[in-house]
C-alpha cells in the first residue's frame, strides 16, 4: 500500500474517531450539551458515570493528540514532492499549538473534575458551594483554552495555512483549498464567545470533519505518486 493510500485511510480515520466520545459521553452524561450545566448538575453525573467519563475523555485525548500527524501528513500531501516551506512549517506549527490546547482542555475532565465530584457528595453546604465555584472556573477556563483556542482557533489557522498550499501546489484539487478556506470561518467562529457573543460550536466542528472526510477520500483515491 502506498504512502499516500495510508494518509487517506488515516485521514478517513481521524475524520470518524470523534464519533466514539461522543457516543460514549453522550450516554453518560450527555455531552456536549453537559458542558453548559451547572456545576451541581454536572459533578453527580460525572460521579455516576466516572469510568465512562475516563474512557470518553481519553479517547478524546488521544484524538486531540493524533492531530499533529493528522495534521502534517495532510500538509505533507498537499505540498508534494516540493521542499518544505514557511508555510508547511506555519501549518506544523499552529496544529500542534492546537493539539496542546485541546488536550489541556481535556485534562480538567480526567483530573480536577473526578476529584471534585467525588469529594462533593460529603462536603458541607458552604464547602459545596465552594467546589461549585472552582469547577465553574475550572470549566470555563479549560473550555475557553480547549475548545475556542484549541478547536477553533489554531485549527482554522491551520486549515487557511494547508488550503493555500493546496491552492499554491495544485496537487490536491483547487477546489479543496477553496472549500477550507470558507470551512475555516465557520471553525474560526466560536472565537467571538471571549467578546460575550454566541456562536455553534457543533456547527463548526461538524464543518472541519465533514473537510477532513472529503480530503480523506480524495487523497485515499487520487492515484499516488511513488518515492515520497
Amino acid at each position: 500500500m502506498s504512502f499516500q493510500k495510508i494518509v487517506g485511510l488515516l485521514v478517513l480515520f481521524q475524520s470518524i474517531l470523534l464519533f466514539l466520545p461522543l457516543i460514549i459521553l453522550g450516554n453518560a452524561i450527555n455531552w456536549p450539551d453537559s458542558l453548559d450545566y451547572p456545576a451541581s448538575q454536572s459533578l453527580p453525573l460525572i460521579l455516576n458515570n466516572l469510568d465512562e467519563v475516563r474512557l470518553g475523555y481519553g479517547i478524546y485525548l488521544f484524538y486531540s493528540i493524533l492531530w499533529i500527524l493528522i495534521g502534517t501528513l495532510i500538509a505533507r500531501i498537499a505540498l508534494d514532492r516540493k521542499e518544505i516551506d514557511t508555510l508547511f512549517i506555519l501549518a506544523i506549527a499552529l496544529i500542534s499549538v492546537s493539539a496542546l490546547a485541546r488536550s489541556i482542555g481535556i485534562i480538567r475532565w480526567l483530573t480536577a473534575s473526578p476529584f471534585l465530584a467525588e469529594i462533593y457528595p460529603t462536603a458541607t453546604e458552604v464547602s459545596k458551594d465552594t467546589i461549585v465555584i472552582i469547577q465553574t472556573v475550572i470549566n470555563n477556563w479549560g473550555g475557553a483554552i480547549g475548545e475556542i483556542l484549541g478547536v477553533s482557533l489554531f485549527t482554522s489557522g491551520w486549515l487557511v495555512a494547508v488550503s493555500l498550499i493546496i491552492l499554491r501546489n495544485n496537487h490536491l484539487p483547487r477546489i479543496l483549498g477553496w472549500i477550507g478556506l470558507i470551512v475555516s470561518v465557520i471553525l474560526s467562529s466560536p472565537v467571538i464567545e471571549l467578546f460575550g457573543m454566541s456562536a455553534s460550536i457543533f456547527i463548526s466542528t461538524v464543518s472541519i470533519h465533514l473537510w477532513l472526510f472529503l480530503t480523506g477520500l480524495i487523497i485515499l483515491f487520487k492515484k499516488p505518486k511513488e518515492n515520497y
